[in-house]
């Protein structure tokens, strides 16, 4: 079996040859490659594998101050803003989270958010800076109307937004004063009316692990992906998307492999798990790994060997 990383360029040349050069300061590089990307997952996804890093780089400001028209610098720095945020927040529930935190977090997200609205008054078509408002809806607990018409400003642009979806799910989950319903609904609903082989269908694992996070016990947790009528819609989920023979993954949908393969592996189905696994080709995923408080890598690799060793053994011939 390959070697397995956590690495948010998932292996892509364009995404890693960017990264190194931004770790010296350096944003040509970026500001070519999405001034050249036309499709928008593949924008979202340089743009992720850019900003996701500790701290505040430097060249995040110097780029906005040489090219104050450049709709990127913007929407780059904002982007960057909206985890930086996070980074300051923690991921604690609320109750356990420090006031001194929260008022940092309230204020890296506006400051994004005033990045992401310039970014969208420069490039009014462009969905990014609106995918990215989605998740900084959550932080600033706007209400669900507000979320739902940011993620409306999305999907006007480009209807099948990687990203955005899932974020969008997280913001109508329970714990951010969404609920089961509403989780599901837009789950079940996207995941059927996106095209054949489209990742939107794991939005079904993801709203189930959702679902298993909430349980109050740990043998509570054990039971919720045993159930029947859970795995069923798991394996309907997976027909749709990584085991549909429409399916043609970018790096980055890798995420949604890694998805299936928690789910399977925790419903006991050791074979559909490790099929998930060998598709991620060792590329590991933040979701559902972090969960797990063993390490990200960690992780996966414990849960990939289960999954292989519980495969039934075949006799040499």
């Amino acid at each position: 079996m390959p070697d397995a990383a956590y690495d948010v360029t998932y292996g892509d040349p364009d995404a890693r040859r960017v990264r190194e050069e931004l770790d010296n300061g350096l944003y040509g590089g970026l500001r070519d490659l999405l001034r050249g990307t036309a499709d928008p997952d593949a924008r979202a996804f340089h743009v992720a594998a850019a900003t996701e890093r500790a701290g505040r780089p430097a060249w995040l400001d110097a780029w906005v101050a040489a090219e104050p028209r450049n709709p990127d610098a913007h929407l780059v720095r904002g982007a960057h803003g909206v985890g930086w945020a996070w980074q300051a927040r923690g991921h604690a529930e609320a109750e356990h989270t420090e006031r001194s935190r929260f008022h940092t977090f309230w204020e890296r997200l506006a400051a994004a958010e005033e990045d992401l609205e310039r970014a969208i008054g420069l490039a009014p078509d462009d969905p990014e800076p609106w995918a990215h408002l989605v998740t900084s809806a959550r932080g600033l607990e706007v209400g669900l109307e507000e979320l739902g018409r940011r993620f409306k400003e999305v999907i006007v642009r480009h209807p099948w937004h990687r990203r955005a979806h899932a974020q969008m799910l997280q913001g109508l989950a329970p714990k951010w004063s969404g609920s089961v319903g509403l989780l599901f609904d837009f789950a079940r609903d996207r995941a059927l009316a996106a095209p054949p082989g489209s990742p939107l269908a794991s939005l079904v694992a993801e709203a189930h692990i959702e679902m298993w996070l909430d349980r109050d016990t740990e043998d509570a947790m054990d039971a919720y992906f045993r159930s029947p009528s859970v795995q069923r819609e798991l394996h309907a989920a997976a027909d749709l998307s990584v085991r549909s023979p429409h399916w043609d993954p970018r790096p980055e949908d890798a995420r949604a492999d890694n998805i299936f393969a928690f789910c399977f592996l925790s419903g006991g189905d050791a074979a559909s798990a490790a099929a998930r696994f060998a598709a991620t080709g060792g590329h590991v995923s933040r979701e559902p790994w972090l969960y797990l408080g063993e390490g990200i890598e960690n992780a996966y690799l414990f849960h990939r060997d289960r999954a292989f060793a519980a495969l039934p053994r075949t006799d040499p011939p």
